[in-house]
């Protein structure tokens, strides 16, 4: 397992240990950088859209043959090499951090992977709770990779009115019992273990829909477990919120 998982993880850089730096808020660019802006992000969009195909995360199971799974692995190895150089080339830091974000967020895909591969050669019995982690690591994924287009198309970053924060904030204490749950379940499997910081971020479409929700900078280091995550993301994601102006997206901290 060492040799084969070693070269792979390399490849991505240093594992994805902590979270990118705070993002700036973006002054409006004059219209010479407004181009060339536009120009980048084209560019970060047709990468990051070529690197999603190219990986269908779906398929990282201890179910898939491992034929199959050690392919993916190669294939995350070279989208962890693209979205590096794309992350080096971009003249816009915003945009240069939305592609670090996707390597980091894909070297932690391939750390779940390679574990995944070497338990099934190692025999391990129950696989299940690794199956989960792999589905938090794609879930990760796809937000960068949904967080990156946002950024370019609609940041979701427009002032929402005080009346929809109000709404926002009544129907999220609504999932308290729920969120409770899932802490309980996890205090029952490490009564000793220690949450930490955990953030997820919805993206709410214009009809008050969740498009997606899944950690923020979370990795194999982090004090969470992946039950921990997976259940947090099950609670949110059938929810419907009130219909902001335009999409939103936003960001929810659980601190133990």
């Amino acid at each position: 397992m060492a040799t084969l998982a070693a070269p792979l993880v390399a490849a991505c850089g240093a594992p994805p240990v902590s979270p990118a730096a705070p993002r700036a808020s973006e002054v409006p660019p004059a219209p010479s950088v407004a181009a060339d802006r536009a120009g980048e992000c084209a560019r970060l969009q047709a990468v990051l859209d070529a690197e999603m195909r190219d990986v269908p995360a779906v398929e990282i199971r201890s179910t898939t043959p491992m034929p199959r799974v050690e392919a993916l692995m190669h294939r995350l190895e070279r989208s962890c090499d693209t979205s590096e150089h794309l992350a080096d080339t971009l003249q816009d830091p915003t945009l240069a951090t939305e592609a670090n974000d996707f390597r980091l967020a894909t070297a932690y895909l391939l750390l779940t992977t390679a574990h995944i591969f070497g338990l099934v050669h190692r025999g391990e019995p129950d696989l299940a709770p690794f199956d989960r982690a792999a589905d938090v690591a794609a879930r990760q994924r796809e937000l960068v990779y949904r967080s990156a287009q946002a950024r370019c198309v609609d940041d979701g970053s427009r002032d929402q009115s005080p009346e929809w924060g109000e709404a926002l904030v009544a129907t999220l204490k609504e999932l308290t019992p729920a969120v409770n749950v899932c802490h309980a379940q996890e205090k029952q499997r490490a009564s000793e273990r220690k949450t930490g910081k955990l953030e997820l971020k919805l993206h709410i479409a214009t009809d008050g829909h969740v498009e997606l929700v899944g950690p923020i900078a979370y990795s194999a280091l982090s004090a969470a477990s992946p039950e921990l995550v997976h259940c947090l993301v099950r609670v949110f994601e059938p929810m419907r919120f009130p219909p902001p102006t335009g999409r939103a997206i936003v960001v929810l901290p659980f601190v133990e």
